[in-house]
């Protein structure tokens, strides 16, 4: 059985505890959580039934029985936690997004594959049975050529202003916090654009608030939106020459409606969660380090750069940078 490490004991955490406590799945035991602080770990560690708590990463880093480190922090503390952990030679499952940017994640890979270890990001929307149902159900043709396709994450979380997301020295802002899934669902769906435009919002905390991103390719078009400053629907349609799809929640969907040319409603595609959605990308990664592979087929390194490219070139048209990208 493969035990796990958990840097960082926030929300994201718990659904990650969840998911390998709850999950049929998944061949994984938690064995360790670090926090800076030793009274939050303690807590974490009693409400999840976790053998170990750590006050400090290093200490995590150093605990020879862990297979697999979990990174849950902020994504600008993700570069560092990870190039420590491999110095342990510890796997790793990283947060999305890996790192702020493509050079970052560029050094991480580059040192996983010196120590011969796993690392993935964790982009679990990839990994949703409902996600890639629908993926076979597009590839086999059901609506024909994609024509257009429109994903939303737009949400309002009435957050104070210290909050990380509104926080430049945090890696503040919508793009990379939640404009990561439409641009995954764009590329799952219609590959690595041939063209990129967007036009940004800025928040009085110098992040990026809301934006519109369209991606061209040589047949059709993706309009992708992201916010943290206003609510729309959580909803991805893909419309193309014999019909479209609607998939519902987009990053944690459960549930796919296609229908035809008519409207007519052809195929509803229902996956239930096993637990929150999480217990997939966990199970891959165990998989891939029981198998000794070094990187996931699904999320790979490639596939990891190349939307962190993307995000980057968006980033740069904008004229927008992390004061640690200076």
């Amino acid at each position: 059985m493969i035990k796990i490490g958990i840097i960082g004991a926030g929300n994201i955490a718990k659904k990650f505890s969840e998911a390998v406590n709850n999950s049929q799945l998944i061949d994984g035991e938690l064995h360790a959580i670090a926090s800076r602080s030793i009274e939050k770990a303690e807590i974490f560690k009693n409400q999840h039934n976790i053998k170990k708590a750590y006050g400090s990463y290093e200490e995590l880093y150093k605990d020879k029985d862990i297979d697999l480190i979990y990174i849950a922090t902020p994504h600008v503390f993700h570069y560092d936690q990870m190039m420590d952990a491999l110095d342990y030679n510890k796997n790793i499952l990283c947060e999305k997004p890996f790192t702020i940017n493509a050079k970052l994640a560029e050094k991480v890979f580059k040192k996983a594959k010196e120590k011969n270890v796993f690392i993935m990001e964790a982009m679990w929307t990839r990994f949703l049975p409902v996600i890639q149902e629908v993926k076979k159900q597009v590839d086999n043709g059901i609506i024909g050529k994609i024509e257009l396709l429109e994903a939303d994450f737009c949400f309002n979380p009435n957050n104070p202003i210290e909050h990380r997301l509104y926080q430049l020295k945090l890696g503040g802002g919508a793009l990379l916090d939640v404009g990561i899934y439409p641009i995954t669902f764009a590329n799952i769906f219609m590959s690595e654009p041939k063209n990129i435009e967007s036009t940004v919002k800025m928040y009085k905390t110098d992040v990026d608030a809301s934006e519109t991103i369209e991606y061209q390719y040589d047949e059709g078009k993706a309009i992708l939106r992201a916010a943290i400053n206003e609510e729309r629907p959580l909803l991805a349609t893909i419309k193309g020459t014999k019909g479209k799809i609607v998939i519902e929640g987009l990053h944690e969907t459960e549930s796919a409606k296609v229908y035809d040319i008519n409207n007519n409603l052809i195929k509803h595609i229902e996956i239930p969660h096993d637990v929150n959605g999480f217990e997939y990308e966990i199970k891959e990664a165990i998989d891939c380090i029981k198998a000794g592979k070094l990187e996931s087929d699904n999320v790979s390194h490639e596939v990891t750069l190349s939307i962190l490219k993307q995000m980057d070139q968006i980033r740069d048209s904008w004229n927008f940078y992390y004061p640690q990208e200076k």
